[in-house]
């Protein structure tokens, strides 16, 4: 087995995983192909007080990409920063979908250093768009992320129109309480598949066959 076999094996295993704790597909998965639009997305924060450490591991010692959001892996650390408790990051997912829910995570207060989570978003609002030349595009609701809870909290979206997006675009409104920065370690986005015309295709070659 090559190692890329390998790294395709542990991919499906993750998706099957995280597809059994919310019961919904996730589209905003790096390894599906979603992307981060950079030039639509606040500038990563740096620490310029020196290192953080926990359990012996650097913290914070370094801008992290605003990638980590499209990735599972979530220990302390390992999350998009952003400076002060507003900022925002624009996803281009792998297809378009009828936009359902989505779930932000960030870490359990007991594995954070000093149990101290204040960098984790509060308020934030959703916005889906069709292209990624809109401005603003379809507002898809506003909720509030609470950091005593659960690490991951799926939100069903309020917008009940059934337009197709491509592009989903958060943004952090608060944090819980942190004065330089927040940190978001993932976000999901949850949909139905806009179906391609190969889908049609196949759809309707079903059901002329013969039974």
């Amino acid at each position: 087995m090559t190692g890329q076999d390998a790294q395709k094996l542990i991919d499906e295993a993750l998706e099957k995983l995280e597809y059994n704790q919310v019961q919904m597909p996730d589209f905003a998965r790096k390894a599906s192909g979603a992307t981060i639009v950079h030039s639509k997305t606040s500038a990563s924060f740096r620490n310029t007080k020196g290192i953080l450490y926990w359990a012996g591991l650097p913290l914070l010692h370094s801008m992290k990409s605003p990638e980590v959001l499209l990735e599972p892996a979530n220990e302390p650390g390992n999350c998009w920063s952003f400076a002060g408790s507003q900022g925002h990051v624009f996803i281009k997912l792998p297809k378009a979908i009828f936009p359902r829910a989505v779930t932000l995570e960030h870490i359990s207060v007991r594995v954070s250093p000093g149990e101290n989570i204040s960098s984790a978003p509060k308020d934030f609002a959703v916005y889906g768009m069709k292209a990624e030349k809109e401005e603003q595009g379809l507002f898809l609701g506003e909720f509030t992320y609470m950091a005593a809870e659960h690490p991951f909290q799926t939100f069903q979206l309020k917008n009940e129109r059934s337009d197709s997006i491509q592009y989903v675009k958060l943004e952090v409104l608060s944090n819980w309480g942190h004065p330089e920065y927040t940190c978001v370690y993932r976000l999901r986005v949850h949909g139905d598949a806009v179906p391609t015309e190969e889908d049609s295709a196949w759809h309707s070659a079903g059901n002329n066959r013969v039974h």
